[in-house]
């Protein structure tokens, strides 16, 4: 099973079968409460634009990753 490392101010490692498994280890962690999984990438997407001055896709938990990774807050460690 491939091993991730989310940047996100908090450096941080977890294992997942895809990089899409990264929102739900985030949603685990963090403290942002909405009322459905696209709401919580919709929140996050703009909040990391603003922080990164990235582009973030948040259609579905595999483009978000897609996403992270292209701008550096998600990478495959081993």
């Amino acid at each position: 099973m491939p091993r991730f490392a989310v940047r996100l101010g908090n450096y941080y490692e977890f294992d997942g079968q895809t990089a899409g498994e990264v929102v739900p280890e985030m949603q685990r962690r963090g403290n942002v409460v909405v009322s459905d999984e696209y709401a919580y990438l919709r929140k996050k997407a703009e909040s990391f634009c603003e922080w990164s001055g990235g582009y973030y896709c948040f259609t579905d938990r595999d483009s978000f990753a897609r996403s992270m990774m292209k701008n550096g807050l998600l990478e495959i460690v081993d």
